[in-house]
C-alpha cells in the first residue's frame, strides 16, 4: 500500500462530505474504516488492509480481556465508509458530533491513515507542538527504538 503524508485544508458540505483530493485516494482504493482516533480529538480512517491487521491481532487470543474489550469498544462506534463516485467521503453525523467536527477540517495523512480534525482543534494541536517538544520526542523514540534492537540482539 502506498503511503501517503501531507495535510490540507477541507470544507464539510451540508450533507456531512468532504471531498477527497487526488493525493489521498490512494488510501481510499479498497474502502476502509473511520473511527475515534485515540487522542479522542479527531477521526481516522483505516484502510481496509490496515483495519483488518489491527483487528485481527485484537482478535489473536481468541476470547477478548478487559483491554482488547475496551479498545474494540472504542473503535465499534465507527463505520465503514467508501467514497462515492465523486470521490467525497461520508462523515456519519454522530462521529462529526463526537470530534466537533463543523464545517472546516485539516485532513492530515500519516502514512497508510488519514486523520480527519476539526479545524480549531487542529491548530490547538499544531501550535502546541513546538520544535523543542518534538526534538524531545525524537529523542526518546531513537532510545526506545535501540532498546527494541538490543532486545532482538
Amino acid at each position: 500500500m502506498q503511503r501517503v503524508v501531507g495535510q490540507s485544508s477541507h470544507q464539510v458540505d451540508d450533507k456531512g462530505r468532504i471531498n477527497i483530493g487526488r493525493k489521498y485516494l490512494p488510501l481510499f482504493e479498497h474502502g476502509g474504516f473511520l473511527a475515534r482516533a485515540f487522542n479522542n480529538k479527531s477521526l481516522v480512517f483505516y484502510p481496509n488492509l490496515i483495519w483488518e491487521a489491527m483487528v485481527d491481532e485484537l482478535l489473536e487470543n481468541g476470547a477478548l480481556d478487559q483491554d482488547r474489550e475496551d479498545v474494540m469498544f472504542y473503535l465499534s462506534a465507527g463505520a465503514e465508509v467508501k467514497l462515492d463516485g465523486q470521490n467525497r467521503l461520508s462523515i456519519p453525523q454522530d462521529l462529526r458530533s463526537r470530534m466537533g467536527i463543523e464545517k472546516e477540517i485539516m485532513l492530515v495523512a500519516l502514512g497508510e491513515k488519514l486523520e480527519i480534525w476539526d479545524i480549531k482543534r487542529w491548530e490547538e494541536r499544531d501550535t502546541s507542538l513546538t520544535g523543542e517538544v518534538i526534538s524531545g520526542k525524537v529523542a526518546t523514540i531513537k532510545k526506545e527504538n535501540q532498546a527494541l534492537k538490543e532486545q532482538k540482539k
